[in-house]
């Protein structure tokens, strides 16, 4: 198996400010459920990038991370982050009103 490519802080972190700006514009001029599906989008291309690289950094921000995610359970996460962005993408008001009962 290939090792991953080398990542980017600075790339990653820009385009992590990018999509997050992107969600809440849709959301605050939109409309919620447009900002939601938006993050499903984000979800699933997240979810299909982990499962394919099946490598899954985790550590604190800012640092080098402590350890990776490796194999089948990195696949499973993939997957079941596929589910949630394709949740999200197909019933946005669904996720919307499950949100709002768990702040109730």
């Amino acid at each position: 198996m290939k090792d991953a490519p080398p990542e980017d802080p600075f790339i990653l972190r820009v385009a992590g400010i990018s999509l997050v700006a992107v969600a809440v514009a849709l959301f605050m001029f939109v409309s919620s459920r447009a900002g939601m599906s938006w993050l499903g989008i984000v979800m699933l291309v997240g979810g299909i990038v982990q499962t394919i690289q099946r490598r899954i950094a985790y550590g604190l921000e800012g640092r080098p991370p402590s350890g990776y995610i490796t194999g089948v359970p990195a696949v499973i996460v993939g997957v079941l982050w596929c589910a949630l962005g394709v949740a999200m993408l197909a019933r946005p008001d669904f996720i919307l009103e499950m949100l709002e009962l768990m702040h109730k």
